[in-house]
């Protein structure tokens, strides 16, 4: 299958440490590795062919806007237009690529404001494949303040209705998807997957000199949702016990949280960020016990890619109960589940694992067993050209 896969958003670049930008190669690789003959239209990274090796690459090009004018517009605004105006270029490297190339559909991750992939996907009798990560317009008016929120959320549904099919990477995101008007029986829900290879049990590992602790860990952006303030009072009352050791991988605005966890407890804590997705894994094999520590969150519309890393690289888990967690956790048999926002039941099942290495070594030898027999990407890609196939001209 020749697939054109359309990046609009710029805030997530090809070659990007975040999850977004691991969910991208991951899943493109897939499809190569699968045979599909892959061209990817997005912003130019630093190294396209080592990226993402036997994939096609077409930069997007944004026209310029003049740097002044947005900047006396004011962040909000500058980053809103910037959007919309992106769509001019994503048009244009889309219409280069059709007419060299005869595709056999358009794939697309939801970007904010875009709409040039279902405009063209409509003008060239394309099949359109939409994948949504998550109800972008609502996250925009609830988090950010988004500017121009009803032009938003007006393209979001143009965009979304048009869709030859929309794939939702949650069961919750495709309720929200299909309450919001957007045709139910065109929504599939297919979640992240992992790339198996490179998290593994074996390898590498960056114990940092506290190879005699029990590693408590986290990976991922430090967001309010994450959990970072659950996380640091369940150490808090893991603190007496010094075999515990808490290590937080991920940057973001909580990480203020466990910087003065740190401070109040010296030589307990470590805190790094600006890591190479490609060196994840060997900082989470140096985790005993890796945790997701949700909030009650609602709606919880998440595909956890950090929890499908966790399986993979084998790890014992605590995680919240909560939406997609809870399908993919076995409790006592994959991980530990938890009351979502619980910290004490969080600290007693960390404890728990403390206590008891062989239900550590148990549970990361399932959950990784689970990961490589169900959860790979190639397993995601797969489904997801079967989807292609059954449901649009391609």
């Amino acid at each position: 299958m020749r697939i054109c896969y359309l990046l609009p958003d710029r805030g997530i670049p090809l070659d990007g440490t975040k999850g977004a930008s691991a969910h991208v190669r991951g899943l493109v690789r897939a499809f190569v590795e699968l045979g599909h003959d892959v061209t990817v239209i997005a912003s130019r990274p630093a190294s396209p062919d080592t990226l993402i090796p036997g994939a096609h690459f077409r930069p997007l090009e944004s026209p310029q806007m003049n740097r002044l004018a947005l900047e006396s517009l004011g962040p909000r605004i500058a980053r809103a237009l910037s959007h919309i105006w992106n769509n001019v270029g994503a048009q244009e490297a889309l219409n280069a690529a059709l007419n060299e190339t005869e595709f056999d559909c358009l794939y697309e991750r939801l970007s904010p404001f875009g709409i040039a992939g279902s405009l063209v996907a409509r003008q060239r009798g394309l099949s359109h494949v939409l994948e949504v990560n998550a109800p972008l317009t609502w996250e925009g008016a609830r988090y950010r303040n988004q500017a121009f929120a009803s032009e938003a959320a007006t393209l979001e549904h143009e965009a979304l209705v048009n869709a030859s099919v929309v794939l939702a990477v949650s069961s919750e995101l495709k309720r929200l998807l299909a309450s919001a008007g957007v045709p139910e029986e065109r929504i599939e829900v297919v979640p992240n997957g992992v790339d198996t290879t490179m998290f593994q049990p074996d390898g590498i590992s960056e114990r940092n000199g506290f190879e005699d602790r029990i590693v408590v860990g986290f990976v991922g952006s430090l967001k309010p949702w994450h959990g970072m303030d659950i996380l640091a009072e369940a150490f808090e009352r893991l603190c007496g016990d010094p075999r515990f050791h808490l290590f937080v991988l991920g940057s973001g605005p909580e990480g203020r949280l466990v910087a003065q966890l740190a401070e109040r407890h010296p030589g307990r804590v470590t805190l790094k960020n600006g890591v190479a997705h490609e060196d994840v894994p060997r900082h989470l094999r140096a985790m005993d016990i890796a945790v997701l520590p949700y909030p009650a969150l609602e709606p919880f519309y998440f595909s956890p890619l950090k929890l499908l890393e966790y399986m993979a690289a084998g790890r014992a888990i605590v995680a919240g109960n909560i939406g997609q967690v809870s399908e993919l956790v076995q409790n006592g048999e994959t991980g530990l589940l938890v009351q979502p926002g619980n910290a004490a039941q969080v600290a007693d099942a960390i404890d728990q694992l403390g206590s008891d290495p062989a239900l550590r070594q148990r549970l990361g030898k399932q959950a990784r067993e689970d990961a490589v027999r169900s959860h790979r990407w190639t397993d995601r890609a797969r489904r997801i050209t079967e989807l292609i196939g059954a449901r649009t001209p391609c």
